[in-house]
């Protein structure tokens, strides 16, 4: 049997795409053969161009981002049935028995498979928010039983206030509050939507600085005093493989808006945006799942904005129920108190090495599982 383990993200966002590649790179560190696979390679032109209209809809009104969550949908009318079935027997070819599924749409998919191959396929779903995403939840309103079958991986525990499983994202060491450069982050996750780009002018007013993810060109204006823009390369896309036929982190730059911007290549997390916010003070954000990754692997509080949905207002219960994030109200009322995040700061520095990382628990227990065989 093949022992490559296949990671299968979401190019929705990056929230279900980073945390596979994180995931793979530390799985080949431990030894063990990973690769991924992008969903939105299986849909064909037409679809890949409706997801980038989709997403420019969305970063110009919240409002139709929230309203698109309630729409049942069934992700496999937006399937290239000759590039599923050509997947598929690529991996009978090659017995692949092993997954790691970080979005509901691959059950699809994945079901097929189990049908198809003959023999046991190990699989875990993993979910990467504290409750289920609108994948999943459109999966289980097609299937009720989806993950019959499957070994369901939690990262948090909701109703116990809990974290169960983290994703190193860079570098092992944590800044301290008094090491870090006293900037915010402020950002709408990868795809540059929520209610962000409306607290620039606050926060400044209270005297911080800003390192803002801008996702056009048409978003960095005239030149304002200690505030800085990045962007990931607007014409790079997840489902798109670089000359090696390799996914990649996005290409990453600070840009300016007077100049034609080049983007080079980002072959660590830690030379994208990741590495401005584990220098910051906090980052201001939406709290999607990528946000709370990065949160506890950079010991960088959040400041959370409006959820993007219900699983997101989860992830900001938690977060604030563990002391790791406030409310952007909250701490409004105080002033936007710097005590307020050095506190936070403070109890994610004291949480490290508290939650075991899920690339090294799976490849353990992948481990004992076999010297048990």
């Amino acid at each position: 049997m093949n022992n490559t383990v296949t990671i299968l993200c979401s190019g929705f966002g990056l929230g279900f795409y980073v945390p596979g590649l994180l995931i793979e790179r530390e799985l080949h560190a431990l030894g063990i053969q990973a690769e991924i696979e992008v969903f939105e390679a299986l849909m064909p032109d037409s679809k890949k161009k409706q997801t980038d209209n989709s997403r420019k809809a969305y970063q110009q009104n919240f409002a139709v981002a929230l309203t698109s969550q309630k729409i049942p949908s069934d992700i496999r009318s937006s399937l290239d049935a000759a590039a599923v079935e050509h997947l598929l027997q690529q991996w009978k070819q090659e017995a692949r028995q092993r997954f790691i599924v970080l979005s509901g749409h691959w059950v699809h998919v994945m079901d097929r498979y189990r049908e198809m191959a003959g023999y046991p396929v190990d699989t875990d779903l993993l979910y990467i928010d504290a409750e289920l995403s609108p994948s999943w939840k459109n999966l289980r309103r097609l299937n009720p039983g989806y993950s019959k079958g499957y070994r369901e991986v939690s990262m948090y525990d909701p109703v116990k206030r809990e974290i169960l499983y983290s994703i190193a994202a860079g570098p092992k060491e944590v800044l301290p509050a008094s090491a870090r450069n006293g900037r915010l982050v402020v950002h709408g996750g990868g795809w540059g939507i929520g209610t962000f780009r409306e607290k620039f002018d606050a926060l400044e007013t209270a005297g911080y600085e800003l390192d803002i993810a801008a996702y056009s060109s048409q978003e960095i204006g005239a030149a304002i005093q200690g505030r800085r823009y990045y962007m990931n390369d607007p014409e790079w896309r997840t489902w798109k493989r670089n000359s090696s036929r390799q996914y990649t982190f996005p290409p990453f730059a600070e840009v300016t808006g007077s100049q034609a911007d080049r983007f080079p290549p980002c072959r660590h997390y830690q030379d994208g945006m990741y590495g401005v916010i584990r220098q910051a003070s906090a980052v201001i954000s939406k709290p999607g799942g990528g946000a709370l990754i990065d949160s506890l692997a950079s010991g960088t509080p959040l400041v959370l904005l409006d959820p993007f949905g219900p699983h997101e207002k989860v992830n900001s219960d938690l977060w604030v129920e563990l002391g790791y994030g406030i409310r952007y109200g909250e701490w409004a009322e105080t002033g936007f108190d710097r005590g307020e995040l050095r506190k936070l700061s403070d109890n994610l520095q004291s949480a490290r090495g508290r939650y075991p990382d899920y690339a090294a628990s799976y490849a353990e227990q992948r481990s004992a599982a076999e010297g048990r065989s």
